[in-house]
């Protein structure tokens, strides 16, 4: 194997050895593995994963219903699609408040889709704010005082 340095900011490397030390991963180089096979493996079409026990790891870390958008894992909530209809038409209306409420209360803070459907109803907010004032085309300008015949 080739060894390769990377620098990671002081949070992330913590929260990898969390990860390691709650025994989700064996060891940081586990994790580093797994997430580059992991990565590489969604954007290429053709790659092969090479992690040893790649998707044994993935099942493990990552359960099904997680990996898929859309996927709910309980169905205490509407359907993701429906409800991304509903808070468009809602943020269509002007009922920006009441897509609010329908989000807060049909999700938990956090939960992916909730994310979403707030980023969603960010882009109706800020394409239907009303445009800033402009200022009235300019007037001819005025004569200096000398200028100015009495």
């Amino acid at each position: 194997m080739v060894k390769s340095t990377v620098r990671f900011p002081e949070s992330v490397v913590g929260e990898i050895e969390s990860l390691v030390e709650s025994g989700q991963f064996e060891s940081k180089s586990e994790f580093y593995r797994f997430s580059t096979d992991n990565v590489l493996n969604q954007v290429l079409d053709d790659y092969e994963p090479e992690t040893i026990d790649y998707e044994q790891i993935r099942e493990e870390v990552m359960p099904q219903a997680e990996r898929e958008l859309g996927a709910d894992a309980d169905a205490d909530h509407p359907p993701f699609f429906e409800s991304v209809a509903f808070v468009r038409k809602l943020a269509l209306r002007g009922n920006v408040s009441d897509a609010e409420d329908f989000i807060d209360h049909q999700y938990v803070p956090g939960d992916r889709h909730a994310v979403l459907l707030e980023e969603l109803l960010r882009l109706y907010r800020d394409e239907t704010a009303p445009a800033p004032r402009q200022a009235p085309p300019d007037r001819e300008p005025r004569a200096a005082p000398e200028e100015r015949q009495h």
